[in-house]
């Protein structure tokens, strides 16, 4: 079997959440974060399995992984595959990830699949699987015939998924994983009071800072992305840094929106009057 592309074990910890390690950066209590804690709330009651999804950038991740850590910190398993996992790269994933002794039989399926069931069987776990778009319906019908199995035995089994591109879509291909689906939540771009809301108190730098040009930054390049502000964000960080003479305007704004991809800006901002 070749190396597998996945990352496993306990939830990161809290100070890799923010994006390039954004200092001083506060978590806050969006909407999308509390129904996020919510839904995980109640799929760790049920025993069930839940879906977050939505575009990237948007804070599903750091939500899933709060929620997590708040509510069940010791028992959540966390899997990430940086691409397309095959079934036997998911069994190593878990075999490792519940640390069960040796190497992973993976190659007689049936005694690995027996080790894992037992191990999950014998008390509570989360596990949470992020990047959910690079599954297969191969191993997505794996991960659902392995809650099916607890769910008739011990009821010891919560899953969550967080995906995002076609996420959703996959699953509702896989209809017998779809069925199982307990509760989803679909993560949106942040509104224009919810930027006004949240943003001054996400970072010191945007403390104090006026309305309008809060919203004409997100108009221009935030588009409601929790990423795309922390960029932002670093990149004002950085020059205020090694600028100490200047202050925060709308002149090093957007100096500032220069340095991000222009796909994603708005054309004629540069002209923005203030």
């Amino acid at each position: 079997m070749t190396t597998p592309t996945y990352i496993t074990g306990r939830l990161p910890d809290e100070a890799h959440d923010h994006f390039l390690g954004l200092e001083h950066a506060a978590r806050m209590a969006t909407n999308a974060a509390l129904l996020t804690q919510a839904l995980v709330s109640t799929a760790i009651t049920r025993t069930a399995m839940i879906c977050i999804h939505g575009h990237v950038g948007l804070g599903k991740t750091f939500a899933v992984n709060a929620a997590c850590r708040a509510l069940a910190p010791d028992t959540t398993l966390w899997l990430q595959f940086a691409q397309a996992p095959r079934v036997a790269q998911i069994r190593a994933a878990l075999w490792e990830s519940l640390d069960l002794p040796g190497p992973p039989p993976v190659n007689t399926p049936h005694p690995c699949d027996e080790q894992i069931g037992q191990k999950l069987a014998s008390t509570f776990h989360l596990l949470l699987i992020d990047e959910v778009q690079h599954l297969g319906p191969a191993v997505l019908d794996y991960l659902r015939d392995l809650w099916d199995k607890n769910t008739k035995t011990a009821r010891t089994l919560t899953v969550v998924l967080v995906g995002s591109g076609n996420t959703r879509q996959k699953i509702l291909r896989c209809n017998a994983l779809h069925s199982r689906i307990h509760r989803w939540q679909q993560f949106s771009p942040l509104t224009p009071a919810e930027i006004l809301t949240v943003i001054p108190g996400y970072h010191p730098l945007w403390n104090g800072v006026d309305d309008e040009t809060l919203l004409w930054i997100d108009d221009c390049a935030g588009h409601g992305s929790f990423r795309t502000w922390a960029n932002l964000t670093v990149i004002l960080q950085d020059t205020l840094h090694d600028n100490p003479e200047l202050t925060l305007s709308k002149d090093l704004v957007r100096g500032a929106f220069s340095q991000l991809d222009p796909t994603t800006r708005f054309p004629g901002q540069a002209g923005t009057p203030g």
